[in-house]
């Protein structure tokens, strides 16, 4: 079952489900003017002053990778062209083993794990890894594989997000209109200072989500 996905104001989406949508109905995603898509994550980044969490997460020594890092910047790629070279492949029945899908996922500038994660690539070629924030719908949580630097990036009205589905993930990724709609999550520190946060893989993976305690500490404030 898929999701169609109908342009709403400032070019954000919102969903329905209909069981015979064409994945090609996600194009435009994050064609969103960014001002619409962050409606939690603002341009200037996300800032919680939960210090009691985040001071001790902000002085994590640098991840281990278990990605292997990419020497090529990502091409740049046509959604519609490329969820319609998906489909096509699909229905001719050419993506039934995993190096097909290997390949036609490193085209379109994705790859997953052996635990089916998502990976996406940059413009200059570095990797980071995709997860879904469990506690704020329609919202990505997005680490920098290099620097373990997190961001966040919400999409307006769209309430659910299936990363297992490549079509999805094409759709959502592939043009590389993410790397300018996301915004890195910050915290103030015990000096004041406004710093990027910045998570293991491990612990980036295990928290439930982030951005709805960004939320309560701004209202807060």
């Amino acid at each position: 079952m898929s999701l169609v996905l109908q342009q709403a104001r400032c070019g954000g989406l919102r969903s329905s489900r209909d069981p015979a949508a064409s994945a090609r109905s996600y194009r435009g995603v994050i064609k969103a003017p960014r001002s619409c898509l962050c409606k939690a994550v603002s341009n200037a980044g996300v800032t919680s002053r939960r210090s009691a969490l985040l001071s001790g997460l902000a002085v994590l020594c640098t991840p281990q990778l278990f990605v292997s890092r990419e020497a090529s910047a990502a091409a740049p790629v046509d959604v519609q062209q490329s969820l319609e070279e998906y489909e096509r492949l699909e229905s001719e029945g050419k993506l039934n083993s995993a190096k097909a899908l290997e390949n036609i996922r490193a085209k379109l500038n994705f790859k997953r794990g052996y635990d089916g994660r998502v990976y996406v690539k940059s413009a200059k070629g570095k990797m980071f890894a995709v997860r879904l924030d469990m506690e704020t719908p329609g919202t990505m949580l997005i680490r920098d594989m290099e620097s373990g630097e997190v961001y966040g990036l919400q999409t307006e009205g769209f309430q659910q997000i299936d990363l297992t589905n490549d079509q999805v993930v094409i759709a959502l990724f592939a043009d590389g209109n993410w790397e300018t709609a996301m915004s890195p999550i910050t915290f103030e520190d015990d000096d004041g200072k406004i710093k990027t946060l910045k998570l293991e893989e491990k612990l980036f993976r295990n928290l439930p989500g982030l951005l709805s305690a960004v939320g309560g500490d701004q209202a807060e404030d």
